[in-house]
């Protein structure tokens, strides 16, 4: 039984490590010139089409988002699986910064990565008007 078991956390390692190189690789190939890109959440293995959408600053970004049930423990966890890949795959020498301060009538986490220009922020929202909770991925493009 201790060999099935052990069998096991080597495949689901493997499967780990897959999907972090397969998130790692669909954010490096996000161009200004994608107008929708496929992005597979990582720990539900959900694929979703994400939307470029242009910034007043003259650059853009590409926007994802993964719907769940209000408060569910499961967007919790692919929200927290979420940014550690993503930190995973910007490396040590990215620069983190948390946001809870913003004046929101429901949950809401920010973090946010940035390292050598390319920013990217992953987010989890309460929304009770519309009773689901929210994982979104943001990257911001190079201009």
């Amino acid at each position: 039984m201790k060999r099935l078991t052990a069998a096991s956390a080597i495949l689901s390692l493997g499967l780990a490590t897959t999907a972090l190189a397969e998130l790692c690789d669909d954010i490096g190939a996000v161009s200004a010139q994608s107008d929708a890109v496929q992005m597979t959440l990582p720990s539900t293995q959900e694929t979703v089409t994400c939307k470029r959408a242009l910034m007043l600053s003259g650059g853009a970004q590409v926007h994802c988002s993964w719907a769940f049930d209000y408060r569910v423990p499961e967007a919790s966890q692919a929200f927290e699986h979420l940014v550690k890949s993503v930190g995973q795959c910007m490396g040590d020498d990215a620069a983190i910064t948390a946001d809870l301060n913003v004046n929101h009538p429901d949950f809401y986490d920010l973090q946010t990565f940035e390292l050598g220009g390319q920013e990217i922020a992953v987010s989890l929202k309460d929304k009770a008007a519309l009773s689901q909770t929210y994982v979104f991925l943001r990257i911001t493009l190079p201009r």
